[in-house]
């Protein structure tokens, strides 16, 4: 019998609800095969961000990193929903090939084995529990997703954007009184998120008390739009009344310990897995570190964003160096080298050539602490490492075989340490300096050569 408040259930939704489990599949497979492929786009968006956009992208970071833990969150969460999903069918299976169920009779089992066999529910139980497992996991798995991104949410609005606005776009300088107040305004902020979160963990335990409900309320309702919360808000309801409250609090306040804990070391980790390794020796100091990205042959899955070079072994005369563009260069660059100027030096000379001569004062190359000669700079973009830069070419004709350490710097009067320190190998070889035509004519004559009887090849 419907309750007052509760409409007549049409027979189309009871109908789907009791075939969801058709979609719920097919959507697990389907979303989990594309939330695979969206971390590497996220650090792709990150990379593109930092060189072209905006170079302080510590706000950014965080983002892309909460936006990878919630992908995470929904991964397993789909995952684990498959996998019940697949107990669940064999269970169907199972109970329709064996509709007589489990048949105690025929166990003979003594004493207390026989008692627990004869508490086993029945095949209709555990298929019916399954689906209520299923079911929830795969709507939980989307309401962990969307509480990680709109607890960003809450601080990109309140937070983020005022100071970008007024920082950047506005110039204003946050010193004195002004950085008292941001100060006194983030702290705020920051209280109120903290409130909002216990609120969420402790399963609105806080709501319970009228003084508090008054207080809360007017907050209560920022956060809601601000961390989307009515898009998860009725599954967050739904399992309160519905599960064991201390399971789901334990489960949520691990849930956001996880989520916290994971955001920040995928922030200020430098490789995958750098917080929880215990290795001692190992570093990644600039000046000690062959970097795999620094390599052109090296770097499909990871590249400097820095410089580059063709390989760590270079074989030939020339050293093919690759500068990338990056957005936090070119305000140094013009103080450095003003346009105007430039200008007034080569009145016909077209912007773009002018720009190469800013870059070409700006950075310069070192091979062992001994600066290189370079003629001048192009413009380039690497399609490999989708990035534009500057490329210029090193004569190493004369450089010895052997270990060296190539470092490309900036102005010495605003950067004390190089950009980049890259090592690589001279290999020197008869081979390599063999003119092509010379090596094609010994080996072709060498096909002229009789071979010992016997031999093949």
């Amino acid at each position: 019998m419907d309750t007052p408040n509760q409409s007549p259930i049409p027979k189309w939704l009871t109908k789907l609800q009791q075939n969801s489990w058709e979609p719920e599949i097919l959507l697990s497979g389907i979303v989990l095969y594309g939330m695979f492929k969206v971390p590497d786009i996220l650090d792709e968006f990150l990379v593109f961000f930092k060189l072209n956009v905006f170079g302080n992208s510590q706000d950014v970071d965080n983002l892309v990193a909460l936006f990878k833990m919630g992908i995470y969150w929904l991964i397993t969460g789909l995952i684990m929903h498959l996998i019940c999903r697949g107990v669940w069918i064999g269970m169907v299976g199972l109970s329709y090939t064996f509709p007589n169920g489990i048949q105690l009779d025929k166990t003979r089992y003594k004493s207390k084995f026989q008692d627990k066999v004869s508490r086993t529910p029945s095949f209709e139980q555990i298929v019916i529990k399954l689906e209520k497992i299923s079911s929830s996991l795969f709507s939980i798995s989307f309401m962990l997703f969307m509480s990680v991104i709109g607890g960003y949410m809450f601080f990109l609005v309140l937070i983020v954007l005022p100071f970008t606005i007024l920082y950047v776009y506005f110039d204003l300088g946050f010193t004195g009184l002004a950085f008292e107040i941001f100060q006194v305004y983030v702290i705020a902020i920051v209280a109120i998120a903290l409130i909002g979160l216990l609120d969420f963990v402790s399963l609105g335990y806080l709501r319970r008390f009228k003084w508090f409900v008054k207080i809360f309320w007017p907050f209560h309702k920022v956060i809601s739009i601000l961390t989307l919360s009515r898009f998860y808000r009725p599954i967050y309801y739904g399992v309160v009344t519905n599960f064991n409250k201390w399971v789901f609090f334990l489960f949520l306040m691990v849930f956001t310990f996880i989520s916290i804990a994971g955001a920040g070391s995928m922030t200020g980790a430098t490789y995958p897995g750098d917080p929880y390794s215990r290795l001692d020796f190992w570093g990644n100091a600039r000046g000690y570190t062959a970097y795999s990205g620094y390599y052109d042959d090296q770097n499909q899955d990871e590249f400097s964003m820095r410089a580059h070079i063709p390989s760590d072994v270079i074989n030939g005369n020339v050293l093919r160096l690759f500068v990338v563009a990056n957005i936090t260069s070119e305000e140094p660059m013009m103080e450095f080298m003003p346009l105007d100027s430039l200008r007034e030096v080569y009145p016909d000379t077209a912007r773009a050539a002018l720009n190469l001569m800013i870059v070409k004062g700006f950075y310069t190359a070192k091979i062992d602490d001994k600066e290189v000669n370079i003629d001048r700079w192009y413009y380039h973009y690497k399609t490999q490492t989708k990035q534009r830069g500057y490329l210029t070419y090193i004569d190493i004709s004369t450089l010895s075989e052997g270990m060296h350490a190539l470092e490309v710097r900036g102005p010495i009067e605003r950067y004390s340490s190089p950009f980049a320190v890259i090592p690589f190998y001279r290999d020197i070889t008869l081979k390599q300096n063999q003119p092509v035509s010379q090596e094609k004519s010994e080996k072709k004559d060498a096909d002229f050569q009789p071979k010992p009887f016997g031999i093949r090849e």
